[in-house]
């Protein structure tokens, strides 16, 4: 049992890792999406690759939070502990930032009201919207130990069939509004990653042919993303300008991705048990990584050439990810020292 709990926790450290590592490429490459130009097509490569971070990040959550046994106020003791410090902290070191590179932000309490109205640099939005879903969770859970298999089933193809309905409208050109005029909006959201990572996890356990089930993922995770690059591509021929309706995290492609790709990850590391020990040090670092990598991105572009016009974003993009990801990783490990950083990191 010792050994069983141990592979877990290293199969979900292993998929928060490569969660996280999958931000900050998606983060690098997007830096060049706008344009159609000749670097263009390695942006939406790695882009389509990467999008189904956010979504693993969920579902991990999903698979650690929905069945466990505890009061409504030990969760959220435990939870808002866990985010709202860090939201706080890191926000305001993005307003100091923003202040010093010359934004002005007023007195000391519209400071708090651009705290209130929303992140203050764009990643951020996760933090933000990861206190909405913790409050669902106790709720979210009471369901997913009341339901049978079948009726589990039976959410998450409704949940992905309504989120796969404002790609479908876009691009079918469709002028009727189904979630909100049948109120389908009650099975649209990120809330529905979390019921898919649990589900996805029970599933990836019971496999009989694991092996050959993790390959197929792989096939399928590229088989996916490729559709995503494409789709994307096609799409902004049409609407005349690079647009990201097939990197929305509930489009279709993007949501199969996920789940290819957090069985991906989690059928690595129940091989990676020798490497448990540095992989459970980087993932206790993943929030950090996640807040102060847009940070250590914009020192990287300012103190190199990586992210010029004169070097191929073929190479440039994976390469500056790796520098700011490690910078990133040294930088909160080394707050991590520091115990009140502890908090916040």
């Amino acid at each position: 049992m010792p050994q069983a709990k141990s592979t877990f926790s290293t199969a979900m450290d292993t998929a928060r890792v490569g969660a996280c590592f999958m931000v900050v490429v998606l983060h690098v490459a997007a830096v060049g999406f706008g344009v159609f130009d000749d670097q263009w097509w390695a942006s939406n490569f790695y882009d389509s690759l990467t999008r189904s971070c956010v979504p693993i990040f969920l579902m991990i959550t999903g698979v650690l939070l929905l069945g466990r046994q505890e009061s409504m106020p030990e969760f959220f003791k435990k939870r808002f502990a866990r985010i709202l410090p860090p939201l706080l902290f890191w926000s305001l070191f993005y307003m100091a930032w923003n202040t010093w590179e010359g934004k002005q932000y007023g007195a000391w309490y519209d400071w708090i009201k651009e705290l209130a109205n929303g992140p203050v640099t764009f990643h951020l939005w996760y933090l933000y919207a990861i206190v909405g879903i913790y409050l669902f969770v106790p709720f979210l859970r009471k369901i997913w130990n009341a339901t049978r298999p079948s009726e589990k089933k039976a959410y998450l193809i409704l949940w992905m069939l309504v989120s796969a309905w404002p790609t479908v409208q876009a691009v079918g050109q469709i002028d009727v509004n189904l979630l909100e005029v049948y109120g389908f909006d009650s099975f649209f959201g990120l809330i529905g990653y979390l019921f898919l990572g649990a589900y996805v996890h029970e599933v990836y356990v019971q496999h009989p042919e694991k092996r050959k089930y993790w390959f197929a993922n792989v096939g399928f995770f590229l088989l996916f993303s490729v559709l995503t690059m494409v789709a994307t591509y096609a799409y902004s021929k049409q609407t005349g300008a690079p647009d990201t309706l097939f990197y929305d995290y509930l489009s279709p492609f993007v949501l199969a991705s996920s789940v290819c790709a957090f069985n991906i990850l989690y059928g690595l590391g129940t091989k990676a048990g020798e490497y448990a020990g540095p992989v459970n040090r980087i993932a206790a670092c993943t929030l950090g990584i996640y807040c102060v990598h847009i940070f250590v991105l914009g020192l990287v572009g300012d103190a190199t050439d990586l992210m010029g016009d004169s070097t191929s974003s073929w190479w440039s993009i994976p390469v500056t990810a790796v520098c700011v990801f490690v910078l990133s990783l040294g930088l909160i490990m080394t707050l991590r020292r520091v115990r009140p950083f502890q908090l916040v990191t």
